[in-house]
């Protein structure tokens, strides 16, 4: 048994994450994933998931671009935080060895996910939900044929966008709101606030756990990488928060394993949830808001076994070490390949 799943995200150093975790954890089938405007322009986010899907061996999972803009017409990118390409931060991420799907197959084969795994499908939202809001709009009669909608996104009390918001949520907030608010989705949505998602931490110790080595030039070519990603966006992080921020929290993949204790596969992980609603703030100062409410629609997960957590990362690194294609390429040669 396991859980068949697709990723709709915009890597992204913390979506790299999840996306690993989702490749190389037993319970999971990774069945596709598709791309969006955020961290980055889609034509980077499309192009970061065909280089790491690269790296890790998995170029058997289908990547679909979706859309280039919010449902607004907008775009609202975090190079910040991320870096230009979205993905910034290590020269080993090989040149993408397969291609993306058009565009236009993209709905079409969501749709046939939804339709074969007969209400099982989960789906993991890491990223901004306007793809998710134009396909529900497109197929309104499949919102009751998925099991789960996990989504990362939105903070009550944590912000990351204007004091007021969260980055996902605030980048589209018309479609968050279109999504948060439909009354039949509510009872799939499980939703990842960033008042959970940023106590949890990759600390130093952990760094070295993922490293896996006294240092990098001795680590593997996929555990060099791993640990320089999450390394350099920590580094710019802290630029940005000061020299006593500690960090730095990952938000995409704690939202994505919680589909491993909801679906019954590990009970260790001891998700605490509790049942709200919530209201988006379109437009205007307070745009992309997020505003709890008292129905109870939503699971809204506050805590998890952090233990356990980062035992499952680190067990899908060990899988995904023994199989990525990016270990098998000299490293001079991964360098070469990334200069301008």
């Amino acid at each position: 048994m396991s859980v068949p799943l697709w990723i709709d995200c915009d890597p992204g150093q913390d979506d790299v994450v999840a996306i690993a975790l989702a490749a190389y954890n037993p319970h999971i089938k990774l069945i596709g994933l598709s791309t969006v405007h955020g961290n980055s322009s889609l034509e980077n986010t499309t192009r970061n998931a065909l280089r790491f899907l690269t790296a890790i061996n998995r170029m058997d999972v289908p990547v679909y671009p979706g859309s280039p803009m919010s449902l607004r017409g907008s775009t609202d990118d975090a190079p910040e935080v991320h870096g230009k390409t979205g993905l910034n931060g290590s020269n080993l991420l090989p040149e993408p060895r397969f291609k993306a799907r058009s565009h236009e197959e993209f709905f079409p084969a969501l749709k046939r996910a939804i339709e074969e795994t007969n209400g099982e499908l989960c789906i993991a939202a890491v990223a901004p939900l306007t793809n998710i809001a134009l396909f529900f709009e497109k197929y309104p009669e499949l919102r009751d044929r998925i099991r789960y909608l996990v989504i990362m996104g939105g903070g009550f009390n944590k912000f990351n966008r204007k004091g007021v918001a969260e980055f996902n949520i605030f980048v589209d907030s018309l479609a968050a709101s279109e999504i948060l608010s439909d009354k039949i989705l509510a009872k799939h949505i499980i939703l990842a606030p960033l008042d959970m998602t940023s106590q949890i931490r990759a600390s130093v110790e952990l760094q070295g756990k993922i490293l896996g080595s006294p240092d990098e030039k001795s680590a593997s070519n996929f555990r060099a990488l791993m640990y320089q990603l999450v390394h350099s966006f920590y580094l710019r992080v802290k630029q940005r928060m000061g020299p006593d921020y500690v960090g730095p929290s990952v938000h995409d993949p704690p939202a994505l394993a919680s589909l491993l204790y909801f679906c019954g596969f590990d009970d260790d992980l001891d998700y605490k949830s509790f049942k709200g609603s919530v209201k988006v703030v379109v437009g205007g100062e307070k745009d992309g808001a997020t505003i709890l409410g008292t129905d109870k629609e939503i699971t809204i997960l506050t805590d998890l076994n952090r233990d356990r957590f980062w035992e499952l990362i680190l067990e899908a690194y060990q899988e995904a070490d023994k199989k990525a294609f990016v270990n098998t390429i000299d490293r001079s040669k991964l360098i070469e390949e990334n200069k301008p």
